[in-house]
């Protein structure tokens, strides 16, 4: 390509300004869809997004199942 060819294209880029259309998919199913995009490429069964909201779960669960073994307790100690 040359450089009038090159340019031409850049004059034309900022004059529609196509990164102002660029917004994503904004359906449910668009969503879903474009979340599965980064899975082709993955190498390990679950990705580190995935494992880390795994932790994250995990952690809040302990978390609640401690607060209710407290207030369980707690009642129990006023017997």
């Amino acid at each position: 390509m040359t450089e009038a060819g090159r340019q031409k294209l850049r004059e034309a880029a900022f004059r529609n300004k196509p990164w102002r259309y660029s917004t994503g998919p904004r359906t449910a199913e668009g969503k879903a869809k474009s979340a599965l995009n980064a899975k082709k490429r993955q190498t390990e069964e679950i990705s580190v997004r995935e494992r880390k909201r795994a932790v994250r779960d995990a952690a809040s669960l302990l978390e609640r199942m401690a607060m209710l073994r407290q207030q369980v307790l707690g009642d129990e100690s006023n017997f």
